[in-house]
């Protein structure tokens, strides 16, 4: 439900000079709508799959991709990501075997909609930047759990990734990647293809991250607002 802000301005009746109007006179009112939305201007938080001990957990995710106010045209256009700041994603691989098994981290994209309106024909695309170590820590003894480190605020957690670890990046072999709206098939962004005894944190920086829409002006998206998500699916395949 829209809220409206209503503004009041306080005249002082000693110094407004009201001015009559003829008895037929018209008044018309016409909106614009005022709203504000206030979130988290992290570029990067933690995963949700916790604890991170004794576990496999994406650590940390981009927050959000944002693409600011757009003019709706007609054909192909591309927007860029407007948050700063650097995104990284890290999965980090604590489970307690002396061998750990093969997982594959993949996204897919939601439909953008604006309330039942879907904008087709739009894809995000982003670079993957190459792989490296990540070191999540010591375990804190007051939680029982590790208290990571966000390699966007502290370069010194990343490192240079173990040959043996068996990881690659990106989908087919690119590491630029492709989402298309809707699409109910996820691509795959980071995995670790055979069991190994390489445990620890793998990180992958987030770049270049756009939006590309067909048609905006045909699509009638003038004066709407999309919105949408990309879905992070980690999947231990040793289980």
């Amino acid at each position: 439900m829209k809220k409206q802000l209503v503004l009041v301005s306080l005249l002082s009746a000693a110094t407004v000079t009201m001015f009559a109007t003829s008895a037929d006179a018209k008044t018309f009112d016409d909106k614009s709508e005022v709203g504000v939305q206030f979130k988290s201007d992290d570029p990067t938080v933690p995963g949700e799959n916790k604890p991170y001990k004794d576990n496999l957990s994406l650590v940390w995710k981009p927050n959000s991709f944002e693409f600011g106010q757009q003019k709706a045209v007609a054909g192909i256009a591309t927007f860029n990501n407007t948050v700063t700041g650097d995104q990284y994603l890290v999965v980090n691989d604590d489970r307690p075997t002396e061998s750990t098994g093969a997982w594959t981290l993949s996204a897919k994209m939601s439909d953008l909609v604006s309330d039942a309106t879907k904008l087709s024909g739009a894809k995000l695309t982003y670079t993957l930047e190459d792989a490296q170590s990540y070191d999540i820590g010591a375990v804190d003894p007051s939680t029982n759990d590790f208290t990571p480190s966000n390699p966007a605020e502290d370069k010194t957690v990343l490192g240079t990734l173990d040959p043996n670890a068996a990881i690659t990046l990106g989908d087919n072999g690119s590491k630029n990647i492709s989402l298309d709206a809707g699409s109910t098939t996820g691509k795959n962004i980071i995995a670790k293809t055979t069991a190994n005894d390489v445990k620890g944190g793998v990180a992958s920086k987030v770049t270049n991250v756009k939006l590309v829409v067909t048609d905006t002006k045909g699509a009638q998206a003038a004066g709407k607002s999309f919105t949408g998500s990309v879905t992070w699916t980690l999947d231990d395949l040793a289980n």
